[in-house]
């Protein structure tokens, strides 16, 4: 766990001479007071180098959540590929799987006419039976009615009454012939019958059988549907559940990328405090390197009981020209609309809008980050309280760093460098030095209780 900074930034260079500013009288600082001040001074450093060790710690650790994250989405991708594939391979299998499952209704559809017309044939046949068993029946009643005639005439006398009726040998001839043409004829349609009736109960009787087959290879495609049916609905199971293991892995995945992207912004976070803690480094060491002076003239001089002295930063003033396009607190983020806590004030104006110091104190500047952009940094003391001002998303410096500025000295010029939608500057306060961008680590208070 980082340490909360809470620096007292002692900042002695700023009073610089017994005089009256504004009105208000500021009594000088004695020897003792610049020897204790260079301690609180090495103290701060000291809090600021184990700051910068904690940051660096968490910087490692972040980055080695960054890799596993890495690792884990590659993970889930590469599982996410393979579902992809097992997905491809069965829905290609349900694709030929409902071919095949077609192919048999198409056969089932080719047997049930098949049927069907055989179901015709048949219904034919037993009327084509039907009519032939009446001709036989007619013609065999005929027939007994001839045999009853002739039987009761006195049976074969009758043919040879006819034939001994005969006036001439030709007219038995004759009548010879005609006896057995009536006697053949009426065997040959009796034959006849008998042989269509044989037949029609043949071809009946194949027709049936290859019905009766038609319809057992029928039964055995059904059961070929069926099974086929069985198949594909087991293959749209296994398309589900790879459904839902796709679903999991990219519901995963999605969290792994936002979780990812919440480490590299906590990242840039980290890198951007390191910068400020740099900034303050920096900052601190001036202000010793200022009080050493003090102390160095306050030895050589007569009066080290403290008669030469220095003037205190009286208050804030304005750091810009402009109109407030957003306050301090609670907001919607111009940038992700999402609700966020804004730790300054916005002054929206042109590019190249001169900023000059709000208070007196040590300018420290800022390389170009991802958040603040070009920015500043000036530490004072008012009233015996610490503030850090930051002046952020600027376009141009006027100070070098490490520069001592009086309040209302040109420092830099308004831009839009950093996460912004448009030119402005952002003015942070904080209550003794910069130890972080968000409560509870962060001191930063509200600019408009200090302003004029």
């Amino acid at each position: 766990m980082r340490k909360k900074l809470g620096i007292s930034m002692l900042i002695g260079l700023i009073f610089l001479g017994s005089v009256p500013v504004n009105g208000i009288h500021v009594s000088a600082k004695t020897k003792e007071e610049y020897e204790q001040e260079l301690k609180d001074l090495e103290k701060e450093q000291l809090q600021l180098k184990e700051q910068n060790k904690d940051i660096q710690s968490s910087k490692s650790e972040t980055e080695g959540k960054i890799e596993e994250n890495l690792d884990k989405q590659a993970s889930v991708q590469s599982q996410i590929d393979s579902l992809d594939e097992k997905l491809a391979e069965t829905k290609a299998s349900i694709q030929s799987k409902q071919g095949e499952i077609d192919t048999t209704n198409n056969e089932i559809n080719d047997l049930k006419a098949k049927i069907n017309a055989l179901k015709k044939e048949i219904e034919q046949l037993k009327e084509e039976i039907e009519i032939l068993l009446d001709r036989i029946e007619d013609r065999e009643a005929l027939l007994a009615e001839r045999l009853r005639a002739i039987q009761k005439s006195g049976g074969p006398m009758v043919y040879l009454q006819v034939l001994l009726g005969s006036t001439s040998f030709s007219d038995f001839i004759t009548r010879t012939a005609a006896v057995n043409i009536m006697m053949d004829q009426d065997k040959t349609i009796i034959d006849s019958l008998v042989r269509d009736k044989k037949e029609v109960e043949t071809k009946k009787q194949t027709v049936e059988g290859n019905k009766k087959k038609v319809e057992e290879n029928k039964d055995q495609v059904e059961k070929k549907k069926i099974a086929l049916e069985g198949q594909k609905q087991e293959l749209l199971a296994l398309q589900g559940q790879l459904d839902n293991q796709m679903a999991e892995r990219q519901t995963l995945l999605a969290k792994l990328e936002k979780e990812h992207q919440h480490l590299e912004e906590y990242m840039f976070t980290l890198e951007d405090e390191q910068a400020m803690l740099r900034a303050q480094q920096q900052a601190v060491a001036k202000a010793k390197e200022v009080a050493k002076q003090k102390l160095d003239q306050l030895s050589n001089s007569s009066g080290n009981n403290g008669n030469a002295g220095g003037t205190s930063s009286t208050g804030f003033i304005w750091p810009a020209a402009g109109y407030r396009a957003s306050n301090y607190g609670w907001r919607v983020d111009p940038i992700n609309n999402s609700k966020s806590f804004h730790l300054g004030v916005d002054i929206s104006g042109p590019v190249g809008t001169p900023i000059v110091a709000a208070t007196n104190g040590v300018a420290v500047r800022g390389n170009l980050s991802s958040t603040y952009g070009n920015h500043i940094l000036i530490v004072t003391t008012i009233n015996g309280v610490d503030y850090t001002t930051l002046y952020a998303h600027m376009s141009g410096f006027a100070v070098a760093d490490g520069t001592v500025v009086k309040q209302g000295q040109l420092i830099g010029y308004m831009g839009a460098t950093g996460r912004v939608t448009g030119p402005h500057l952002h003015f942070e306060v904080h209550k003794g030095g910069w130890n972080g961008f968000y409560p509870p680590n962060s001191n930063v208070v509200n600019p408009l209780d200090y302003l004029p």
